[in-house]
């Protein structure tokens, strides 16, 4: 447990999400704090495809375009409104899942919607299986340490730890315009998770500090005692660890080099404080690497475990050593228990220690002087806040000389104050820039947007003279034409060639994952003779996989008759030379 070495610790992102073996996915609700949207891009992939978060996700590839044709419809994930990430590149594909997000702004400027899980219905004829994912992660491409739980279960009878998560689930809903599925709720609130290997007693901990609710929903740690308390947290605080400290007669705490110095001396008195190795956090800095930034590999696991005699509580989840995930954020826990050896805090330090790993270090502050002047950070984070409680307000209106749309945004800033700042605003497609100014009703339009680039996002970037402090992106109110989805795959699958190339992925995705992207190039119409006999049914192609999949997999005719649809309304030519061949299987795709 915990040993970075030992690969039956390693949990993988993408196949946490994958379905179990005869399953498919039919509903999935998850949360993250910070979002990146390409990571959003994996998360389909993973779910029908079981493949890992790894790869180029900004590529256009068949994979994810048919994991988003499957799946756009059956994700809901909530994030914090402000903390998507601005992309360096905008890929038309990220349209196909504005509508899954949707954004929770907190009720107070220094709380956050932090929880960091799954849930997830599979189904397999009539049975149906659900999956809680508890996890320390965002849903980015963060490579740093973290730790997740996860645990299935199917509807049975009522059950109190499912039906706190049903609670907590159904208040974001009920506080965002998302439309629940009242169904997917009742299922799961019938829902006994079973307990991972060497553990008992699941408890679930919706952890809500939003409108006062933390009385009703607290952070169980606020009031457990233990002889002896492990905390891994990459963020602590003060008052946080004066709280434990009271409660608890012994603390080991594992955190951040930097986060560790910025407490007084006295705060760590009396704890035992360790941090990750900084070879390990800066180790990219020292590979020869031409395609990938260095990122740091810095903790960012939480995991609190008590112990009173043998017994070993575990508490997963999102909430950080802080106040914020003490008493004011919207958090989430799971808490279990294990008597066994191996799962105890000694085993645990033990691991954590091994000389012969050197993860971990004790840590020493003989030689830190740190400015904790944050003056500035926290004026910032006060005008973002500001700014995420504006609703922006979009109208697209069609050009009368062409096809193309010119999009108007109303943003009312009279709530804004603040004049030291300059706040630009841009779409996220392309980097002209307009001013947008404090205390009035602003009213701006962006001009000749095609219809393939229309999108809900904006960038808001916040300069003081000529200093960029802060981007964020931002999804507005906006109706735009229900052609655009079609548009734009009928702009990604623009030639025989890639149609075939895509229906060959649809019937034999194992077979063809070797060449997923779908090249930018390569148009080409008329693609031979010798070509299209080898796509139509020469040497084991579509027509064979057409008959295997008309005995075996109806489903999958029904998706590619929809696909073909699709096609048509815009341009027939693309699927014409495959209809004499589909006019033999199509009766397949309707029974």
């Amino acid at each position: 447990m915990l040993n970075p070495r030992n690969k039956r610790d390693r949990l993988n992102y993408g196949e946490l999400l994958a379905p179990p073996e005869g399953y498919v996915l039919t509903k999935a609700v998850g949360t993250t704090y910070s979002l990146d949207l390409y990571a959003l891009l994996a998360i389909p992939v993973a779910m029908f495809y079981a493949k890992s978060m790894e790869g180029d996700f900004q590529q256009n590839r068949y994979d994810v375009l048919d994991a988003i044709r499957q799946s756009k419809d059956k994700v809901d994930l909530f994030c914090q409104r402000g903390k998507i990430k601005v992309p360096l590149k905008y890929s038309n594909l990220l349209a196909f899942m504005e509508d899954c997000i949707e954004e929770v702004t907190p009720y107070i400027e220094n709380s956050s919607f932090h929880p960091k899980i799954w849930v997830l219905r599979f189904e397999k004829g009539n049975e149906k299986l659900f999956r809680l994912i508890v996890l320390s992660r965002n849903l980015t491409f963060d490579r740093s340490w973290d730790i997740a739980y996860f645990a299935d279960g199917v509807p049975a009878t009522p059950n109190s730890e499912s039906k706190k998560l049903c609670d907590y689930l159904s208040y974001f809903y009920s506080n965002t315009k998302r439309k629940i599925d009242t169904n997917f709720i009742k299922n799961l609130a019938n829902v006994e998770f079973k307990n991972a290997d060497g553990f008992t007693d699941f408890q679930l901990y919706p952890i809500l500090g939003f409108e006062g609710k933390i009385k009703k929903h607290p952070n169980p740690l606020t009031e457990a005692t233990y002889e002896e308390i492990l905390v891994i947290s990459p963020f602590v605080d003060e008052p946080t660890l004066k709280l434990l400290k009271e409660n608890n007669k012994k603390i080991s705490l594992f955190s951040r080099e930097e986060e560790l110095d910025k407490l007084a001396e006295n705060d760590l008195k009396e704890i035992d404080c360790y941090c990750m190795n900084s070879l390990i956090v800066n180790g990219e800095d020292f590979l020869d690497s031409e395609n990938n930034e260095p990122l740091s590999q810095n903790i960012h696991a939480k995991l609190f475990i008590g112990q009173n005699g043998k017994i070993a509580d575990w508490f997963i989840g999102s909430a950080n050593c802080t106040s914020p995930a003490f008493e004011r954020n919207a958090e989430f826990l799971i808490k279990t228990k294990s008597i066994l050896p191996e799962y105890s805090i000694e085993a645990i330090k033990k691991t954590l220690l091994d000389e012969n790993y050197n993860f971990f270090t004790k840590y020493d502050r003989s030689i830190v002087e740190i400015n904790t002047d944050d003056s500035l950070k926290k004026v910032i984070r006060a005008f973002s806040y500001q700014l995420t409680k504006v609703n922006f307000k979009g109208t697209v209106k069609e050009r009368e000389e062409g096809d193309n749309y010119n999009l108007s945004i109303t943003a009312d800033l009279k709530s804004l104050k603040e004049d030291r700042f300059v706040i630009k605003v841009n779409l996220i497609h392309r980097e002209d820039v307009i001013d947008l100014k404090c205390g009035i009703e602003n009213n701006v339009e962006f001009e000749n947007i095609s219809l393939l680039n229309l999108s809900k996002y904006l960038i808001l970037t916040i300069y003081e003279g000529k200093e960029k402090l802060d981007s964020l992106l931002v999804k507005m109110d906006l109706i735009i034409p229900e052609e655009r989805e079609d548009a734009i795959f009928n702009e990604l699958i623009n030639s025989k060639q890639k149609f075939f190339q895509y229906l060959q992925f649809i019937l034999n995705p194992d077979q063809n994952s070797g060449a997923l992207e779908i090249s930018e190039n390569g148009i080409n119409e008329n693609i031979g003779i010798e070509s299209l006999q080898h796509l139509l049914g020469v040497n084991n192609s579509i027509y064979e996989s057409l008959m295997i999949a008309a005995s075996r997999s109806p489903r999958k005719l029904k998706e590619i008759d929809g696909i073909i649809n699709r096609l048509q309304k815009l341009n027939s030519e693309v699927v014409s030379d495959f209809m004499p061949i589909w006019d033999a299987f199509k009766e397949f795709a309707h029974a």
